[in-house]
């Protein structure tokens, strides 16, 4: 039987390649504003407002989940510099490419790129002083699995900064057809239902684990509209086509279209999570 991290794998590996290449990287999906020129500064954006309030470390290490190609892992080295990062993701192609990036940039000794199950953080306790993800949690086999073991390997006083796809369990089942149309998506898309769950149910969730949350901030109008349109113009869709395939292309176009639907109907949201764990 094929495993949920398989499949995962196996959706994002479609194409990599050539995505690789393409706007530096990115698989956000971005910070949309009105003078917002493309894809590639709304993904940039995204980053610049998670770092912008955090100081530079100058010691310990980050640990980056869901790191896809290591765009954003080389941008969190220079912002916040720790003395090392470890980025994971369960994407192979993922991890091969941002190796690579790394050697070519001399920063392999600093930023070590491995395959890993972000649910399962093989580290000791109190390894790391940042754990910081951008929207894979989503993904993850549990969310809750997630955030309980990366209470256990952060530091005391260890940041926990997090931005992530949230799903209104109730609203998605009130009506037959929200609850078929986002149980297709979110089974095309490989998100586990247990991972629908509102910002409070998340706050509440990391409460539970120890965490104090400093910031659980609402930001889906500025994220989903703009992706959506985006990527349902018809040189977004002729450009997934060619790097992910006709069948995941038009999967993908179709996702991206649901989200501003689920959207307007506040059956999602986008959500910017800064957590604490205790000293």
């Amino acid at each position: 039987m094929t495993t949920h991290e398989k499949k995962v794998e196996k959706f994002y590996s479609h194409g990599s390649a050539l995505r690789s290449l393409q706007s530096a990287g990115f698989l956000s999906f971005g910070l949309w504003r009105d003078d917002t020129l493309d894809y590639q500064q709304a993904a940039e954006d995204l980053l610049k407002m998670l770092l912008e309030n955090e100081k530079p470390l100058n010691r310990g290490t980050i640990l980056n989940v869901a790191c896809g190609y290591g765009t954003e892992t080389f941008d969190i080295y220079r912002r916040l510099s720790p003395e090392n990062i470890i980025a994971i993701d369960i994407t192979q192609a993922h991890i091969d490419f941002a190796r690579k990036r790394a050697e070519d940039l001399h920063l392999a000794d600093k930023i070590v790129f491995e395959r890993q199950d972000a649910c399962i953080l093989p580290y000791q306790p109190g390894s790391f002083a940042y754990i910081i993800g951008i929207e894979g949690p989503a993904h993850f086999n549990t969310r809750e699995k997630f955030l309980r073991r990366s209470f256990d390997v952060l530091e005391p006083g260890g940041v926990l900064l997090l931005t992530d796809i949230i799903v209104n369990r109730a609203k998605a089942e009130g009506q037959p057809m929200n609850f078929w149309i986002g149980r297709r998506a979110a089974n095309l898309w490989h998100m586990p239902k247990a991972n629908w769950m509102t910002i409070p149910e998340i706050v509440q969730l990391l409460e539970s684990v120890g965490f104090k949350v400093d910031i659980a901030r609402s930001m889906g109008e500025r994220v989903y509209p703009g992706f959506s349109r985006n990527n349902t113009k018809m040189p977004s869709i002729i450009n997934a086509i060619k790097t992910r395939g006709i069948f995941i292309g038009l999967g993908l176009t179709f996702i991206s279209w649901l989200l501003g639907w689920a959207f307007r109907r506040d059956m999602i949201d986008y959500a910017f999570i800064r957590a604490v764990k205790a000293q």
